[in-house]
């Protein structure tokens, strides 16, 4: 699986960096382990988070695909607690496919986290609140 995560305690963040082709089936399989194996333990539950995908070569993904994944991560957000994802691209591709899935997450009522999309790792960090974090 082309995925690391990062656990950043003191800025209460987790960093996954996704490297290699993005594909649908890749990315559910990701999510699900990820919330199983992380998400899952109440000392992240307020942890905000960064997706980077600078390093994707190439994005195989589909509208429904991104919807499932829309769906399937907001139904796992804690109710009442209000956290932040900041996705990274660099491709326009990878742009328009995660301002989909930043637009399907905020349709979703069962989502609590606020979704913004960043061609910028440094705006990224700004908007996150973590400033001595670096990718």
């Amino acid at each position: 699986m082309p995925v690391l995560h990062k656990i950043d305690n003191d800025a209460k963040l987790i960093t996954t960096v996704w490297s290699g082709d993005a594909v649908d089936s890749e990315l559910l399989d990701a999510l699900s382990k990820y919330q199983q194996n992380i998400k899952s333990l109440p000392q992240y539950t307020s942890f905000n988070e960064i997706v980077d995908f600078s390093g994707a070569s190439n994005f195989l993904l589909s509208s429904e695909g991104i919807k499932k994944l829309a769906h399937m991560a907001s139904i796992k957000d804690p109710q009442g607690v209000k956290t932040k994802l900041a996705i990274v691209v660099n491709k326009p591709i990878a742009f328009g496919l995660a301002r989909m899935y930043e637009i399907y997450r905020s349709l979703l009522p069962s989502g609590s986290k606020e979704v913004r999309v960043f061609k910028n790792y440094q705006d990224c960090l700004k908007w996150i609140g973590s400033k001595g974090h670096t990718g």
